[in-house]
């Protein structure tokens, strides 16, 4: 199955999982990273969810089709397939975007990800080998440091200014491309951020 990659704004948006497992709780941290308010649905939940009970909303019940009424994301994380298909297919009748477990007949898929501030990289196989994309990102981790969400402040400061001195779209690619270069990646990854700044300066000037 072939996915589309997008990045959807949730913040201050809720959010509804339905299960209260580890699984539950790897989806909610997701959630919570990306600002949006999150409701759990479930009559037990993890040591783990409990230390973060004050962050997100519980509901200690069973699942019941009417305890779910709006939101955006619907993730069905219990440990009951069954189950989990219909708390998706009452997600779908309510208009849920609906990720369910180990499922890739979900509506979307969690990827592997590495977040450094603004920085995100999405790692996914489509719903083939979860395994495999934890794999790269493991890999991957110590590669991109914090260094690389620093990056992204420094850029991002200067984004404005370039739009002005360059009035098209071409223009503004070739610029940045002259800045991101193989030398730039090994200036990042060592730290030396001020040397990245200064580039961009003077490229302005």
């Amino acid at each position: 199955m072939k996915f589309y990659p997008v990045n959807i704004n949730i913040e201050n948006k809720k959010c509804v999982v339905v299960g209260g497992g580890k699984i539950a709780y790897d989806k909610i941290i997701g959630l919570l990273e990306a600002g949006a308010q999150v409701e759990v649905i479930s009559p037990e939940i993890c040591p783990q969810l409990e230390k973060i009970s004050d962050k997100i909303k519980i509901v200690r019940e069973n699942y019941s089709a009417e305890k779910i009424s709006e939101g955006v994301i619907l993730i069905a994380a219990t440990n009951n397939s069954e189950l989990n298909a219909q708390i998706a297919a009452d997600g779908r009748a309510k208009h849920f975007l609906v990720n369910i477990v180990d499922d890739i007949s979900s509506d979307f898929i969690v990827p592997s990800r590495i977040r450094r501030g603004d920085f995100l990289l999405a790692i996914s196989t489509g719903g083939s080998s979860p395994a495999f994309s934890k794999f790269v990102r493991k890999m991957l981790e110590c590669e991109l440091d914090e260094n690389f969400g620093a990056a992204v402040e420094i850029i991002s400061k200067y984004r404005q200014e370039v739009i002005k001195k360059f009035p098209t779209h071409e223009l503004r690619i070739q610029f940045w491309q002259e800045i991101l270069t193989p030398e730039i990646w090994q200036i990042i990854k060592s730290g030396k951020l001020s040397t990245l700044e200064k580039k961009i300066k003077n490229a302005l000037l």
